[in-house]
């Protein structure tokens, strides 16, 4: 199966998405460029600009506090429903990720935040107290917590 962003041209239009939305505030389940957006809807959002998703994908509303609480992840549930998009990377995601995969980061109990990779093992997520940010898979804090790497697939 090839990777979405198996093109020099495709790398381009992810890292011009991506670095769009920086400094757009977290918001629970909000996906408004500059507004507020959530770690879900932003890396939903991405790639719906970068092509990978169509324009009317359905990106889930998750409860915020659901990875205090449960050990069972929604975020790995729903990237199940949609294996024929995403394929699963082996880890570890500091060595094997790519641009456009889409990182499952461990908080709390579960998998219940993501990222997304960009160029140079950089990837954009957002949190609650700092909004979207560019961090680096390499930082300990993202190596030990980084538990599920998904691969958009081309031609899905």
């Amino acid at each position: 199966m090839t990777p979405y962003f198996h093109t020099p041209e495709r790398i381009v239009v992810l890292k011009r998405a991506a670095t769009s939305w920086l400094g757009t505030p977290f918001v629970p389940n909000a996906a408004v460029k500059g507004a507020g957006v959530s770690c879900q809807k932003l890396v939903g959002s991405v790639l719906i600009e970068a092509g990978v998703l169509p324009a009317a994908f359905t990106l889930p509303n998750e409860p915020m506090a659901w990875g205090h609480a449960h050990t069972d992840s929604l975020l790995e549930q729903f990237m199940a429903r949609h294996a024929d998009r995403f394929a699963s990377v082996e880890l570890p995601a500091y060595q094997n990720a790519l641009p456009g995969d889409v990182l499952g980061i461990r908080f709390g109990g579960c998998v219940h935040h993501c990222g997304l990779v960009l160029p140079e093992s950089n990837f954009v997520h957002c949190l609650r107290d700092r909004g979207v940010i560019i961090s680096h898979l390499r930082e300990p804090v993202y190596m030990r917590l980084v538990k599920c790497v998904w691969r958009p697939l081309a031609g899905a």
